[in-house]
């Protein structure tokens, strides 16, 4: 099956924006698709345990929100106890797994934490990571505050082509996680480049499809945790660990009857611009705003058949904001990812992302338009 897309031309907001519709062919069949098969078994059993843990430390945090708890970034945005906790939890549980081979890019550092005025932030952080791991069992240690800090800054690997590397967001969708609302821990691998490997664990997502509960789900039943390897096909699980199931994406296939999801922020994507590309698509359903990376896994399973992200002039786009949810969606949906510029989209090239050109995810009912140029260095 092919599928019509609207392809964005003109950028500029002064004028009204100009739309092809383009027909593209159908994604190759598995048949004619050549997969070289690794296995990433330990790899995704350490990751899955990191991301649960960095989790349950955050949903302890959110329960208990102390004004005292939130720290001020240069950028503004609000970052919480429980970020540097979940960084250092998984950053921690990473390199005890690999110790010879560990590389992380992740969010934070400790720069601020070691201002006058952070110990005590400092020890609150080291206590939950603590608590998180002697009640998980694996690991017969106490971290002292300086060991905490070294495994947050142990995050400023500068990624790369070669080799492996860990990508994480230890909080993606800080603030809708002090408004109590969605937010996930992005785990990702990438492997020469190629993000093989993926989890992220939703503690506030609904375990059933969002069309039904909305983002708040009556029974309280949340937590949910995705993952996905490069061949393996996408799974989710509650992050109690019961049995996990592969999802299915959305049958929709006509526009008019499809939902779509967009940021909760409107600092993060044009809201108005989304609004015109669903209207051109024939869109007739409000569009479902969330927060985090969470809209990937719900993509993954069917709840929405849309996801459009069209960031602002000037915001920076970071390979954390997308490299765990791109293969969440894509290993699910086998979709064919298309730049509007010819550029490869080896994420572990770059690590960080940048705003610039187009593309989009697509496969028969599910598009992901997004925006993003890559950059090879850090800042």
């Amino acid at each position: 099956m092919s599928i019509n897309w609207l392809r964005f031309v003109s950028p500029s907001l002064k004028k009204p924006p100009l739309f092809h519709l383009c027909h593209l062919p159908p994604p190759p069949s598995s048949s004619s698709a050549v997969i070289v098969a690794m296995s990433y078994d330990k790899e995704l059993a350490a990751a899955k345990k990191a991301a649960s843990l960095a989790a349950r430390l955050c949903q302890k945090v959110q329960k208990a929100l102390l004004q005292s708890d939130v720290q001020s970034k240069n950028d503004k945005s609000p970052v919480t106890v429980a970020d540097y906790g979940s960084q250092a939890l998984v950053s921690f549980v990473l390199q005890q797994e690999f110790p010879d081979n560990f590389s992380l890019v992740a969010e934070e550092d400790s720069k601020d934490l070691r201002k006058d005025g952070g110990q005590e932030i400092v020890e609150r952080i080291t206590k939950l990571v603590n608590d998180s791991l002697t009640i998980d069992g694996s690991y017969n240690v106490t971290l002292s505050t300086e060991d905490v800090l070294k495994a947050i800054d142990n995050g400023r690997s500068e990624g790369g082509s070669q080799g492996r590397h860990w990508v994480l967001d230890p909080i993606d969708g800080t603030k809708g996680f002090l408004r109590g609302d969605q937010y996930a821990i992005a785990l990702a691998l990438l492997d020469g480049g190629k993000v093989v490997l993926g989890v992220l664990a939703c503690p506030n997502l609904p375990l059933t499809s969002l069309s039904d509960a909305g983002q708040h789900s009556p029974n309280n039943k949340v937590g949910c945790l995705f993952f996905a390897v490069v061949g393996g096909g996408t799974y989710m699980q509650p992050l109690d660990g019961s049995s996990a199931v592969k999802v299915q994406v959305s049958a929709v296939e006509n526009p008019e009857e499809a939902s779509f999801f967009e940021s909760y922020e409107a600092a993060h994507s044009m809201h108005d611009l989304s609004s015109l590309i669903a209207q051109k698509l024939g869109v007739k359903a409000p569009p479902v705003r969330i927060d985090s990376q969470a809209k990937y896994g719900a993509l993954s399973r069917g709840d929405g058949a849309i996801y459009l992200r069209l960031p602002h002039k000037g915001y920076r786009e970071k390979i954390w904001d997308h490299a765990a949810g791109c293969i969440v969606v894509s290993e699910r949906a086998k979709c064919k990812r298309t730049p509007s510029t010819r550029a490869s989209m080896k994420l572990g090239v770059w690590s960080q992302m940048l705003q610039g050109s187009h593309w989009i995810f697509q496969r028969e009912s599910i598009l992901i338009w997004t925006q993003a140029s890559l950059s090879p260095t850090r800042s």
